[in-house]
Order: structure tokens, then sequence, then C-alpha cells
């Protein structure tokens, strides 16, 4: 059975070599990478705009992730508001802010043509921002692509916020377990099954066999493989041998 970890930070200042070790000692075989937020935008200015010394570092770190590129790597592009469109090496998408962060331009129209080009090639978005943009911006997706929303909407207003409003009821969301309790979890698996739970670590901010642990814990036969592979093999297109 391949466990593969749905959630990595990877870049020029993380290198991989230090999720490789987690990794190799969790027994998890590969994973989605992903570059660290401060390698995207200054997440400490809240009026940051851009700068060319920004500008090269996204082009960096985004040819970092594409030197390590095997089977069992997955590579997401991280959005930030040049709204530059992903090469064919990344099957999927980070849309990362928190709200003491730099806002994207949702209004411009290079946003509303990076979702409709993520949409058409069906890529699948981790989207972590504010409880009302999270609903916006699934809102405007409409079920063309999926979208996962990490630590079962821990940082994205709140797990059971996001239940309430029944948010979780659409077929096209997911969620990841990073950091998220088990109780959450166990609660989305009830309510709605467990083909739309990925199994992520979150590091460096979780411990893959930590988190691994818990999922472990919670899952057995049939289930665990889904939640801890399979789910993330699907919802990618990937066939493995």
């Amino acid at each position: 059975m391949a466990i593969l970890d749905g959630h990595v930070h990877c870049g020029l200042s993380l290198p991989f070599a230090n999720i490789q070790t987690r990794w190799q000692e969790a027994r998890i075989s590969g994973g989605v990478l992903f570059s660290p937020v401060e390698e995207i935008y200054d997440r400490y200015d809240q009026h940051f705009t851009d700068s060319p010394g920004y500008q090269e570092s996204r082009e960096q770190v985004h040819t970092y992730l594409e030197s390590l590129l095997t089977d069992d790597i997955f590579l997401f592009w991280f959005v930030w508001n040049d709204f530059v469109l992903p090469g064919h090496t990344f099957c999927g998408v980070k849309w990362h802010r928190h709200a003491s962060e730099p806002i994207y331009n949702y209004t411009v129209p290079q946003c509303e043509a990076f979702i409709s080009h993520i949409c058409e090639r069906r890529l699948p978005i981790i989207l972590e921002e504010e409880f009302h943009h999270t609903l916006e911006i699934v809102r405007r997706i409409n079920g063309r692509t999926p979208v996962i929303i990490p630590h079962c909407g821990g940082l994205n207003g709140g797990y059971i916020r996001l239940k309430t409003a029944g948010f979780f009821e659409n077929p096209a969301v997911y969620v990841d377990t990073a950091l998220a309790s088990a109780r959450e979890i166990s609660d989305f698996a009830a309510a709605y099954g467990v083909e739309r739970i990925i199994f992520g670590s979150d590091f460096p901010f979780g411990e893959p066999a930590w988190e691994l642990d818990k999922v472990e814990k919670l899952f057995s036969g049939q289930e665990r493989k889904m939640v801890l592979g399979e789910n993330l093999l699907a919802l990618l297109g990937k066939v493995k041998s």
C-alpha cells in the first residue's frame, strides 16, 4: 500500500532532504509538495503587493520543485497576485492566505482567467483562506475542479462553521487531515464518507509520523488505504501499477 502525504511545504529554504528523512522514517513513499509561503510573498506585510525579489523567488522555488519530480512526487503551483499560470509539470494548485496577510486581487480579470484555466485542466486546489473568501472562491469554481480544504477547515473558519453552513455537502469539496483533530476527521467520515479525505502532515508544522499514526488509529482496511493514498491518486488521475 502506497502511503502518500498530501500536504508538504518544500523549497529552497526548506530542502527536500528535510522531508525525505521524515517520510522514510514513517514509511511514506511520496506526496504533494508546494512552496513555503515565505518564498511566494511577504506574509508579514499586509500592504505587500509585489517586488522583483519575490518575482524571482517564485520562479526559483517552482523550478526547484520541478527538479524533484518523480512518480511519487506531485507538484502543486503556489498562486499569487501575478496569477501566472502553472506549467504542465504541476498537477494542482496551492491557494493560501490568512486574515493578517496581504489580500489576493480577486476582482481583476487575471484572477478569473487563472480560475478558468485551472478548472479547464481539472487541477485540484488546496484552498486555505478566510471563511467568506473560501465560500466565494468555491462558488466561483462551481464544481469545475476539486477543492481540498486543509486541516478539515481549521484555518478556513473552522470545521463546525463550515459544516453548519452546508459547505461539505458539496461533492467537489475534499478535506485533508493535517493537524486536524481526530474528532473532526471522524465526524467528516461519518457524515460524508471517506472518499473525500486526504492524509496530510503539513510539514514542517506537523510531524509526518505523528500525523500518520493519528490517521491509522482512525481507519482500517480499505478505508485506511483510501485515506492514506488511493483518494489522492484518484483525485490527481494517477494510476499506480
